[in-house]
C-alpha cells in the first residue's frame, strides 16, 4: 500500500479543512467527509488484492466462503459508520455520530446473525 500518497492526501485535506474552517464551517465538514470517502476508496482500491488472496485461501482449504462474506460486510459497515460518526463530530453533532455508532454495532449484528445461529445450532448438537 502506498502509504505516503493516502497521508499525503490525508493531511492536506485536514490543512485545507482548518484553514477553510475559520471562514467557512459548513464547507470544511463538507471538504472533510469528501476527504474521508476519498481516503476510503484509495485503501479498497490497494487491499483488493488481499480479497483476492483470502478468496484463493478460503479456496484452497474447502472452506465455506459465507464466512467470508460476513466478515467483509462486517468490516464495510465498520469503515462506513466510522466515517460517518467522524463527519457528524467534525460538525460537533456528537448525539447523531453516537447514534450512527450505534446503528452500526446493530447493523454488525444483524449481518452476523446467521453466523450465531450456526454456532448455537452446532453447540446444541454436541449437547445431544
Amino acid at each position: 500500500m502506498d502509504i505516503f500518497n493516502i497521508v499525503a492526501v490525508g493531511v492536506t485535506i485536514a490543512v485545507l479543512a482548518v484553514l477553510l474552517r475559520q471562514y467557512r464551517q459548513e464547507y470544511a465538514v463538507l471538504l472533510t467527509l469528501c476527504g474521508g470517502i476519498l481516503i476510503l476508496i484509495l485503501i479498497i482500491t490497494k487491499a483488493l488484492p488481499v480479497f483476492k488472496e483470502l478468496d484463493t485461501l478460503m479456496k484452497q482449504g474447502n472452506i465455506s466462503t459465507q464466512y467470508a462474506v460476513i466478515l467483509l460486510k462486517a468490516l464495510g459497515i465498520c469503515f462506513i459508520t466510522q466515517l460517518g460518526s467522524d463527519a457528524c463530530q467534525d460538525a460537533n453533532e456528537t448525539a447523531i455520530a453516537s447514534k450512527i455508532e450505534l446503528a452500526g454495532k446493530f447493523a454488525v449484528l444483524i449481518v452476523a446473525l446467521p453466523l450465531f445461529s450456526q454456532v448455537a445450532s452446532l453447540a446444541i448438537n454436541l449437547l445431544k
